[in-house]
């Protein structure tokens, strides 16, 4: 039986079925399309305008404004140059998520985790291999024993 791809809306609950993985349903989607296009609009009105005072003024959340900098929406505004925390340690940063700092030591540690797991992977088929050859060389045994 097939498993239907349905989920609930982050924002409203409401059930839909998303198409690539979408966590919000696509009457919230329009929703933000539209308020991304207010905030926009707002940000081409007003040059020069901060952060701070683009989410007082459009009157948009302070979470999706600062999402909509994060991915680089703003890049013909001044707005390009808006710092925001790093998503890790809190160091204000003006792109991506993390800071380089935080962005290399999540490298170092996903390169040990990767090492490791290969690690323990040649650890078990070599385990497999050992108790391959001494279940086979038991077996040969006991043929070799009643065949005396």
């Amino acid at each position: 039986m097939a498993k239907l791809g349905i989920r609930n809306c982050i924002r409203c609950k409401k059930i839909f079925m998303p198409v690539s993985g979408e966590k919000i349903c696509p009457d919230c989607r329009n929703e933000e399309i539209k308020l991304e296009e207010h905030v926009k609009s707002y940000v081409r009105d007003h040059p020069g305008i901060t952060v701070d005072q683009l989410i007082e003024g459009s009157g948009a959340p302070s979470e999706f404004v600062w999402r909509m900098v994060q991915q680089g929406l703003f890049e013909n505004s001044t707005l390009r140059e808006a710092k925001y925390p790093c998503g890790n340690c809190g160091k204000l940063i003006d792109k991506g998520v993390y800071c380089y700092e935080c962005a290399s030591k999540l490298r170092m540690d996903a390169q040990k985790f990767a090492q490791a797991m290969t690690s323990k992977k040649r650890a078990e088929e070599k385990a497999a291999e050992g108790r391959k050859t001494f279940s086979s060389s038991m077996y040969d045994e006991i043929n070799s024993s009643r065949s005396r």
